[in-house]
């Protein structure tokens, strides 16, 4: 029975990586770091058998276009490397799509549960064994941020420049930094994609590109020094810069909205009252709030008082 199930966590970026060198191989411009959400998940089974096609549901509900496009793709690496030519079902659910949001990661969970399930379901790990950095580069062509989600914990993506060369490793764990992650789910109908092809036409992103560097090695440092003032201040200038950037693109897209910035502002507020918290954005209008785990009880009352529509 060729059958397997897989528990991905959504991962929250800390460096965020904005823009494709490759798009085809979901290769970027440059590494990024990232953390796992231990309380968000995705849950996948993959089954290989006499199917007449690869039928993909999600949630209850079966899904094409797009979505099924990239989800084949995984499926025909697995194929290739196994040498089965079965199609699959597949069969998803998370507990993430419920809040109807955007930047919450479900993209890199979703693509690291299905990676390791056929993995698994195709038995390569009989002949490659438990390979994170072979299923990493395989989530990564559903979704970049994917082949992070695999890694767990903290973990950097080395960008590469070809499929094999561009995978996630893990650089610290929980017990490096043991944080509390809030989460404002916010919505917008804008699609990730057209993000990282906008920021190619902004003024600023070469400058990104020369500056990150620096940024990445920071970061990991203070991560693996357990130094969450250092690395929520590099986090929160790194989202505003992303924003910034896709903000400068030709189309001038502005993906927070005015629910973001009060939420931000909130946040520094904290932080003046000296409350351990810092915000963090990806290519969406939801907030990631990281603090110490004996402040998130008294930050999640202040940000409930505010009544947003979440």
């Amino acid at each position: 029975m060729m059958k397997a199930t897989a528990i991905a966590h959504p991962m929250q970026g800390l460096i965020k990586y904005h823009g494709l060198r490759n798009e085809k191989l979901r290769i970027p411009f440059h590494d990024s770091i990232s953390v796992n959400i231990d309380k968000l998940w995705t849950k996948t089974t993959v089954e290989f058998g006499d199917y007449e096609q690869d039928k993909i549901n999600i949630n209850e509900t079966e899904i094409y276009g797009l979505a099924k496009q990239r989800a084949i793709e995984v499926l025909n690496i697995i194929r290739k490397l196994s040498g089965i030519k079965l199609h699959a079902k597949i069969k998803s659910i998370d507990n993430i799509s419920q809040f109807n949001a955007k930047g919450l990661g479900s993209s890199s969970s979703g693509g690291a549960a299905l990676a390791a399930a056929a993995f698994k379901a195709a038995r390569l790990d009989k002949e490659f064994g438990w390979d994170l950095k072979l299923i990493s580069t395989i989530a990564r062509r559903l979704a970049g941020s994917a082949c992070r989600s695999v890694i767990g914990e903290y973990s950097r993506w080395n960008s590469g420049t070809n499929n094999e060369d561009s995978y996630a490793y893990k650089i610290a764990k929980r017990k490096n930094l043991d944080i509390s992650i809030l989460i404002v789910p916010l919505y917008t109908k804008y699609v990730t994609d057209r993000a990282h092809k906008e920021v190619l036409t902004s003024s600023f992103f070469n400058t990104r590109k020369e500056n990150i560097n620096e940024r990445i090695k920071d970061m990991e440092n203070a991560i693996k020094n357990g130094d969450l003032n250092k690395v929520g201040k590099l986090s929160e200038l790194d989202s505003l810069e992303l924003h910034s950037v896709t903000m400068t693109g030709k189309n001038r897209h502005i993906l927070f909205t005015p629910e973001s910035i009060k939420v931000i502002k909130e946040v520094q507020k904290l932080r003046e009252e000296r409350i351990p918290a810092y915000f963090s954005m990806q290519t969406g209008p939801s907030v990631f709030i990281d603090t110490y785990h004996e402040y998130s009880e008294e930050i999640e009352d202040r940000i409930k008082k505010m009544s947003l529509p979440v």
